[in-house]
């Protein structure tokens, strides 16, 4: 029984931590999403090439709240406008390492100089990866601009679409992974001795610098559900450098997403994408670690998370939280269990009692999708359905699966794998 109090607190603690710095990232991501939309990155990349391409393909990234899943259909939509690979390459880079949301959550969990580290980091990255890849393409077999399939115009009052946005398609896309992080950091918390990695061969850089590169790869995580794990783990010893490592890496790729990388830039562009961000990752880490032990920028993170305290300001969470991280961290306990048992629990009994009904007549199709593993691909392809000619009706039935009433043209599997997924079935 003291165990599983142990692990509530140490839960807790760091989802409170967030809380309020979390809620007002998604806010302000959902804002930008009326402003910076994947249309307008399309407008701006689609017909382009070379390094002036590449330094707006990074600028516009850089700040969007996009994870290292929600991230490829749009990087295909770009290539498939005409965009040069460096300039998706570059864009690919940047983009899943941070967020206008992870921003903000970096700040209250770790503190001024890794809310600068990351974003610094990812623009540097995506800049010299994005003209390494230019040079190295020759722009060869750049496609040929395509004029995009019409897609569904967003509608409603811009606020609200805003709200939506952030604590809806946003919030619902991280929510596992976040929830899962949570719950990783509290379990690394209890279990794992104190100073664990620091009294440890673990602990070394030597080690612990490739370790992380190993685990970051492979892994699915979003740049803001990496945090409360770089935070665990540093609080039981391991330098803020190695931590730094897996902040970059993990959101950047995920084994997922290899397979498409390589598809869309070719075996040596993703040779070279993979490279960069790894010795990125490494200089990044050791400038950090060289950093603080010069100038000592970063808080003591073991003793931040045993007194319970907030990287960026030093307010006790145990005992003495204020009203307002209590409250913003109720909305998102309801948050996360809204997306994570109640939505699901309503769609499946929302189809089942619906019949799948249509107008007499009407041409209904049940199109499956492979390949969509957040809810930013899932509202990506859903889009592309919706803006068909004479398309009424788009129902989202299973996390792989739309019923579509309407037609649907020849071109369907063809414009699904623009979009970097792969049509599965369609009955």
């Amino acid at each position: 029984m003291q165990l599983m109090a142990d692990i509530a607190r140490a839960f807790l603690e760091v989802s409170l931590q967030m809380a309020p710095w979390l809620l007002f990232g998604f806010l302000v991501a959902g804002l930008l999403s009326l402003v910076l939309t994947p249309a307008l990155v399309g407008r701006f990349l689609g017909r382009t090439a070379g390094k002036r391409a590449v330094v707006t393909a990074v600028l516009l990234g850089v700040p969007l709240p996009l994870c290292s899943c929600g991230v490829l259909p749009v990087a295909a939509g770009l290539r498939r406008g005409g965009a040069g690979k460096g300039a998706v390459a570059g864009f690919l880079m940047a983009t899943p390492q941070t967020g206008i949301d992870s921003f903000f959550a970096t700040y209250a969990l770790l503190g001024w100089a890794y809310a600068i580290v990351r974003p610094l980091t990812a623009l540097v990255t995506g800049l010299v990866g994005g003209f390494l890849v230019d040079a190295a393409d020759r722009d060869a077999d750049r496609p040929t601009a395509i004029a995009p399939v019409a897609e569904a115009k967003p509608k409603g009052f811009a606020p609200w679409r805003a709200l939506k946005y952030g604590f809806g398609q946003l919030f619902g896309t991280v929510s596992p992974a976040l929830l899962v992080g949570l719950l990783i950091s509290a379990l690394i918390l209890v279990f794992v001795p104190e100073d664990f990695f620091a009294g440890s061969v673990y602990g070394s850089d030597w080690i612990a610098f490739p370790v992380m590169l190993l685990i970051g790869m492979p892994l699915y995580i979003c740049s803001t559900a990496s945090i409360p794990l770089a935070l665990a783990l540093m609080a039981k010893g391991i330098s803020p450098g190695a931590a730094l490592v897996f902040l970059i890496v993990g959101p950047a790729l995920n084994g997922a997403s290899l397979t498409l990388l390589f598809g869309m830039l070719g075996r040596r562009c993703a040779l070279i994408h993979l490279a960069v961000i790894a010795a990125f990752a490494v200089l990044a880490g050791l400038g950090l670690n060289a950093a603080d032990a010069a100038w000592n920028i970063l808080p003591d993170f073991a003793a931040a998370v045993s007194s319970g305290e907030g990287a960026c300001c030093g307010e006790t969470l145990t005992g003495g939280s204020s009203a307002v991280r209590i409250a913003c961290g109720v909305l998102l306990y309801v948050l996360l269990a809204f997306h994570l048992i109640v939505r699901p629990l309503r769609t499946k009994l929302s189809h089942r009692a619906c019949g799948c009904a249509a107008a007499p007549g009407a041409m209904v199709s049940l199109v499956k999708v492979d390949g969509m593993r957040c809810d930013h691909c899932r509202a990506t392809v859903e889009g592309r359905l919706s803006g068909y000619p004479g398309v009424t009706s788009v129902e989202r039935v299973s996390p792989d699966a739309f019923r579509v009433v309407g037609p649907l043209p020849d071109t369907l599997a063809a414009d699904i794998e623009a979009l970097g997924f792969k049509l599965a079935e369609r009955s």
